[in-house]
């Protein structure tokens, strides 16, 4: 499961910096930073050379990025909306009239979250990992993805036929 939920992680990450490298070739906003008053002003005040680069390492990083946190967040409410869709199958199941209150799906986020920070987070363990699958060839990381993509779409459908199946 450790391994599963790192390969998962690594996946996320790999997503989140495409899109962000994708993002970059059509944000007009890092066109501000082509003007020679707004960089030299970043240099001066910042002391920032390249602003393009700076904002990659900002969300690209692997120890401490913003992208790293927000695909940490997605890993723990995937896992958090597995447990809750399994809740709520097996309560419809076993007693239809009960009621969830917010009670249970705080617990179960808490849940999610303390398994995301034993089996991944905690001691930077996911790095060894990303160091790891950094070797994978291009069409084993392809594979990887598509079935990470397939996973979180897997899910969802989980969470809604869970919702909808069980009346």
């Amino acid at each position: 499961m450790k391994r599963s939920l790192n390969k998962l992680h690594y996946c996320f990450y790999l997503i989140e910096s495409k899109l962000h490298y994708l993002f970059n070739k059509i944000n007009p906003a890092l066109l501000l930073y082509k003007i020679p008053s707004v960089k030299k002003r970043m240099k001066v005040k910042y002391d920032i050379e390249n602003t393009t680069e700076f904002l990659d390492n900002f969300w690209t990083d692997k120890k401490n990025g913003f992208g790293l946190m927000f695909i940490g967040g997605w890993l723990i409410g995937i896992i958090a909306l597995i447990f809750i869709s399994f809740g709520i199958i097996v309560i419809k199941i076993t007693n239809p009239e009960l009621v969830l209150n917010n009670y249970y799906f705080i617990s179960l986020g808490v849940v999610s979250y303390l398994i995301c920070y034993f089996l991944v987070f905690k001691d930077s363990e996911y790095l060894k990992y990303f160091d790891e699958f950094k070797n994978w060839k291009i069409a084993e990381k392809r594979k990887n993805i598509l079935l990470s993509i397939i996973f979180i779409i897997g899910v969802i459908a989980l969470f809604f036929s869970s919702l909808l199946c069980f009346n």
